[in-house]
């Protein structure tokens, strides 16, 4: 699915990636261009790690507010889904090593499919991998199929693909009966994921849901996602560039019926790995008001006792 056009400019992005996922850009880089971008709340969400998040606030040096948060990857209505993390304690000991088991997992499938490529005559080792990508990071998908490209360089099987056109390479490959296929390792329910962040303190927020909720009329919306909002659900992100403005009014909509906070966030990963998001803050349509929605989530995280809170 690709993203919507952005052209307007927020004040609040909820959705951004450094190069401790699959961003192009390290935590400092990416705080000059919210900074640059006149951003006044900013949240680093990089998949299933904190670990930017405090290079990120580092570099920022007070001229924006950071909101510590990641994005968990889970599993939902059969299909794998993202769930925003927001103000979770970013060294609570039990969310690291949930959402690390997540990473982990992920990481641990990307070197097995290294090594089915080796299986069938593909010169890609796991060396490789880390050299380019580093070596506890899940890169951009296309990064790694552009490394199979690379290391397949003259063999006729793969004479065909480009880098940009990488969903037909993987289509072609990496799909169940396909020679790079590899079973992906089983994520954590997106019920689970909410009460692992709402343990941390955290509000948790469906990242932009509308590919779910696509063909559905506003009463149906309601009806597939009252089961999350039931089971601890703060919010869904609306305003995206993963969204046309038709589908930011429905899903405002949807949050109004099931009293749920709308939120904003770009889903900037840089300009190459996402062109239709070329900066911080740009969206296709925006809230009426971005700073509410920060006191709407704050409003909504949990009452922690001191021993909860590790106190």
């Amino acid at each position: 699915m690709r993203g919507a056009s952005a052209t307007l400019a927020t004040a609040v992005d909820l959705h951004l990636h450094t190069r401790h996922s699959d961003g192009d850009e390290a935590p400092a880089e990416l705080a000059r261009r919210c900074v640059d971008a006149g951003l006044r709340v900013a949240a680093v969400t990089d998949h299933d790690t904190v670990a930017g998040t405090a290079a990120f606030e580092r570099a920022v040096g007070g001229r924006l507010t950071v909101v510590p948060a990641c994005e968990v990857s889970a599993i939902w209505r059969g299909e794998e889904t993202h769930c925003l993390a927001y103000f979770v304690d970013p060294h609570d000991p039990r969310f690291r090593e949930r959402i690390g088991g997540v990473h982990d997992g992920e990481l641990a499938w990307w070197r097995a499919w290294t090594d089915r490529a080796q299986a069938i005559g593909v010169p890609l080792t796991w060396d490789d991998v880390v050299r380019r990508l580093g070596g506890d990071r899940v890169a951009y998908v296309g990064d790694y199929l552009g490394l199979l490209l690379e290391a397949a360089h003259g063999d006729p099987r793969f004479a065909e693909y480009t880098t940009e056109a990488y969903g037909r390479l993987a289509a072609d490959w990496c799909r169940p009966g396909r020679p790079l296929y590899v079973e992906h390792p089983e994520k954590p329910d997106v019920v689970d994921v909410l009460s692992w962040i709402e343990e941390a303190g955290g509000v948790g927020v469906l990242a932009h849901p509308g590919r779910f909720v696509t063909g559905l009329d506003g009463s149906e919306c309601v009806a597939v996602l009252e089961p999350l909002r039931e089971a601890g659900l703060a919010g869904l992100e609306v305003w995206t560039s993963w969204h046309t403005p038709a589908d930011s009014g429905r899903l405002a909509d949807v949050c109004d019926r099931l009293r749920l906070v709308a939120t904003a966030g770009s889903d900037y990963h840089g300009v190459r790995v996402k062109p239709w998001a070329p900066r911080p803050g740009l969206l296709p349509a925006l809230p009426a008001d971005p700073l509410a929605v920060i006191d709407a989530l704050h409003d909504r995280r949990p009452v922690r006792t001191s021993t909860e809170a590790g106190l």
